[in-house]
């Protein structure tokens, strides 16, 4: 029965290392599978993601040209949380766009009244959001 044991581990092996693999290159897919973390993240008040997801130097510039730090990003997803208890976040919208240069990457967010910009980069196998800039659409 050992032996059986250790031989289907040994064919499992190569399989799960790909899988591995693929769950940590620097992919569209993988780019969006960040961007849909931290849209459920910030909407349920995780703290702890949005610590791991965002570089310790991340800034967002809103559409009135404030910059918002790391902290204050998590500051303000705790108080989203609180204030609609329940709530999920959303997919990534159709109408973004992910491109992935090398170890960077850049989604464009488009709907009609805002568009915005995030910056990622690929690091110990996972995307980090370095950046965002939010800018209202028709002003």
């Amino acid at each position: 029965m050992q032996r059986c044991v250790r031989l289907i581990l040994l064919l499992l092996l190569p399989i799960a290392a790909n899988v591995l693999a693929a769950d940590s290159s620097p992919t569209e897919s993988s780019v969006r599978a960040a961007e849909n973390s931290w849209s459920e993240a910030f909407i349920t008040g995780d703290s702890a993601t949005l610590e791991s997801l965002l570089d310790a130097d991340y800034v967002s510039t809103g559409a009135t040209g404030k910059p918002r730090t790391k902290a204050e990003i998590i500051a303000l997803a705790s108080a989203y949380a609180k204030a609609h208890p329940g709530q999920h976040g959303q997919p990534l919208a159709a109408t973004s766009t992910i491109r992935v240069i090398g170890n960077a990457a850049v989604v464009q967010h488009h709907n009609p009244s805002d568009t915005s910009v995030d910056v990622f980069y690929f690091k110990d196998g996972r995307w980090v959001a370095w950046y965002s800039q939010h800018t209202k659409v028709g002003e």
